[in-house]
């Protein structure tokens, strides 16, 4: 137990060191973000006035318009900065949720770039531990699940709509009342589940490198599993079949674009 709780610390404490990295990153843009703007301004004012002949425009601006003496800016500001900041769309991003950590499992996600507007998305998580052996106490379980996201503008910023679907195996028992039910208290349930769903998430963007979205998922899972007295090498009780539909999916997630 005691090594299970030191795991699990050290899981929080590195999520805590990313969440406080993650407010002084977004303190910097923000303190830096007025004078990248100002640098766009500026330049793109001496381009399309033509007060200088050796105007500098921006490469990553797609399609600019045609000279025309006198012009004023088309880009307002607020739409300077952003740009500024996506100079490159990223290929890949490695993630983590903060909302396992409550069940004190390790997850891992790998994101990659199919086209302008899509994403493959692949988290893995583990929860390997037995809270107490006495009492048989675990929440053991894999669970993956894969998906396909589209992106509302860009990959990795703002609005995304996905599918995905979900494998899992699981060993539980004994678990609290509340949250959970007398039955999952009383017994040990060990089995798998396969099924799919559709989610809805937004990408915040807080650096060229760190961001942050939430996402929240409704499906439909296929459950078979045998169902065992909470005791350890207790004889199975009965094979049970279930169907869910719900919730599926739910994320936190802190990632690193690369």
């Amino acid at each position: 137990m005691l090594k299970i709780l030191t795991i699990w610390l050290a899981n929080i404490a590195v999520k805590i060191i990313l969440f406080f990295a993650f407010l002084l990153l977004v303190l910097k843009v923000k303190a830096d973000e007025g004078q990248k703007t100002a640098f766009l301004v500026h330049h793109f004012t001496l381009y399309e006035t033509g007060s200088k002949t050796d105007a500098y425009m921006p490469e990553f601006i797609p399609n600019p318009k045609p000279y025309k003496p006198g012009r004023k800016s088309s880009l307002s500001n607020k739409q300077l900065a952003p740009a500024y900041r996506m100079r490159q769309t990223p290929h890949y991003a490695l993630k983590t949720n903060a909302l396992f950590d409550l069940t004190t499992s390790l997850n891992l996600g790998l994101e990659l770039r199919l086209q302008r507007q899509i994403t493959l998305d692949l988290p893995f998580t583990l929860n390997p531990w037995t809270y107490n052996k006495l009492e048989n106490t675990k929440f053991k379980f894999l669970l993956f699940q894969p998906g396909l996201r589209y992106w509302d503008c860009e990959v990795f910023n703002g609005h995304f709509f996905g599918v995905h679907g979900h494998y899992a195996y699981f060993n539980v028992g004994h678990l609290p009342t509340p949250p959970f039910s007398d039955t999952m208290n009383r017994h040990r349930f060990e089995g798998e589940l396969l099924g799919a769903g559709i989610s809805y998430g937004y990408h915040w963007l807080i650096s060229p490198r760190w961001s942050f979205e939430a996402e929240i998922g409704l499906g439909y899972a296929r459950l078979w599993y045998g169902k065992y007295p909470c005791q350890t090498c207790a004889k199975l009780i009965s094979n049970e079949k279930k169907h869910y539909l719900g919730v599926t999916r739910a994320g936190l997630n802190f990632i690193y674009l690369f």
